[in-house]
């Protein structure tokens, strides 16, 4: 076991014993406590890693049992039987359907074609590509996808300074591109979904347009902004135009579809047309359409994913994760904890322009993704309370939950989260090179939420 392992076990421990000593007159329940607790554990545990993540997920149920947190198995297992997590599952067999046809590449050479063979320009479209892929599949898949896609690019240089400086970039801008992209749509990100839930059970219909309308300019612009963030600092050395040309060449793509990739390419498109249309005709669940389309890649004949390879493909430390996570969040809003934490960071009075209060929302969010890295786990435990202090202070729900799940969906201030570490694990970089481009990141997302948000609700008539 290693030096952080030891640690984060004896300090995961030490917080299930501490909890036990802490008094209910901080304004909690003794369950509220052990709530608190039990999450506390439960992600040291998850960010340094003494058992795999999935496991100690499972665990994270067995402790709610055992601490009172949760009064039976089934109340424990809760966030497991959303439809959300269901979702994550067809997200990932989407992706796996995509990386089986050359169709992800070939993307992100016409957009290669389409900046240019500078390096920064390749850079570019290496983010876009993530982004368009990922607003229609998990980020998590999408980054997955491409990292043996920019690991490939990457061996072009020669000159081993030059490699590392140009990883640097490529691996970090990969991921935030990823989670960036997942705001476009509810299809981007099962927290999305989780937000739009919470909606729903206020009495509103957040449709599948009406999102787009929100995300896409915040994700576009924030794109836009990081890119060239990530680029000034990291700098990523240029290459010659022949060694562009070869890169291309080794992908080996054909230069004609074949039945396979049009197949593909034809699901995906439907997928996304039938979920435009559950605008108008909700019978078009997002989750129910996404499987149906999924089951599609399975048909006998075409035989585009098989059950073996997909279940390889699915992250099952994202699917125990997400659904820990959740069951967590359910039983601190059930506790008081989720209150308890609102009345302490927000007044049931507030005489702010409505701008600066989706500012203030979109900075405590940010903050509190550093003691809480996991974006599920945040907006299950705030996303009722939010709605219940919106109508408090005499506005739409709408106008705290959506700054809520856009900013917890970019948590990417350091490679704690599920995406970024996927490429923190390739040693292209430190745990302290990623604030020097995030921060920037999201501050410029501070400001494009507390702008946008507030105008797109109006013009949908929701303010």
């Amino acid at each position: 076991m290693k030096r952080t392992q030891l640690i984060g076990a004896i300090l995961s421990v030490a917080v299930l014993i501490a909890m036990f000593f802490v008094p209910e007159s901080i304004g909690l329940s003794t369950a509220g406590i052990r709530t608190l607790g039990v999450l506390i554990a439960i992600i040291i545990a998850l960010v340094t890693e003494p058992l795999p993540i999935g496991i100690t997920c499972m665990l994270g149920i067995a402790l709610m049992v055992i601490f009172g947190v949760s009064p039976t198995v089934s109340d424990a297992l809760s966030g497991y039987t959303n439809h959300i997590l269901f979702f994550v599952l067809v997200s990932f067999g989407l992706s796996e359907a995509i990386a089986k046809v050359p169709l992800s590449k070939r993307l992100l050479v016409v957009l290669i074609r389409l900046f240019g063979a500078r390096t920064k320009r390749i850079l570019l479209a290496l983010m876009l590509c993530a982004a368009l892929m990922s607003s229609i599949m998990s980020n998590v898949a999408t980054t997955a996808v491409l990292i043996s896609v920019v690991i490939s690019f990457l061996r072009v240089y020669d000159d081993r300074e030059e490699h590392a400086r140009s990883g640097k970039a490529f691996m970090i801008g990969l991921p935030i591109a990823s989670m960036i992209g997942g705001m476009i749509t509810p299809a981007g990100s099962p927290l999305n979904l989780l937000g739009i839930d919470f909606l729903a059970d206020a009495g509103i219909r957040l449709s599948f347009v009406e999102w787009m309308l929100i995300g896409t300019p915040i994700a576009i612009v924030s794109l836009i902004f990081s890119w060239f963030v990530i680029a000034k600092v990291f700098k990523p050395a240029e290459i010659a135009p022949e060694k562009i040309n070869e890169y291309i060449t080794s992908l080996n793509i054909p230069s004609k579809f074949d039945f396979q990739e049009k197949y593909v390419t034809c699901v995906v498109l439907a997928l996304l047309v039938l979920w435009i249309l559950s605008s108008w005709f909700p019978v078009l669940n997002v989750t129910v359409v996404g499987t149906v389309g999924f089951a599609f890649f399975f048909i006998p004949g075409i035989s585009i994913l098989n059950w073996k390879d997909y279940t390889r493909s699915v992250s099952w430390a994202s699917f125990f994760l997400i659904g820990t996570m959740m069951s967590l969040g359910n039983a601190l809003s059930a506790n008081g904890v989720s209150e308890w934490l609102v009345a302490i960071l927000f007044s049931n009075d507030i005489s702010l322009p409505v701008f600066l209060i989706v500012a203030l929302i979109s900075i405590i969010v940010f903050v509190l993704l550093i003691p809480i890295p996991i974006g599920p786990a945040l907006i299950s435990m705030l996303g009722g309370p939010f709605i219940s202090l919106a109508e408090a202070w005499g506005y739409s729900p709408t106008l705290l939950i959506l700054p809520l799940v856009i900013c917890a969906a970019c948590c990417f201030l350091l490679p704690l989260d599920t995406v970024p570490l996927l490429t923190y694990a390739t040693g292209y970089y430190k745990m302290t090179d990623m604030p020097k481009v995030s921060i920037p990141i999201q501050i410029v997302l501070v400001v494009l939420v507390a702008i946008w948000v507030p105008i797109g609700l109006m013009i949908l008539g929701y303010l």
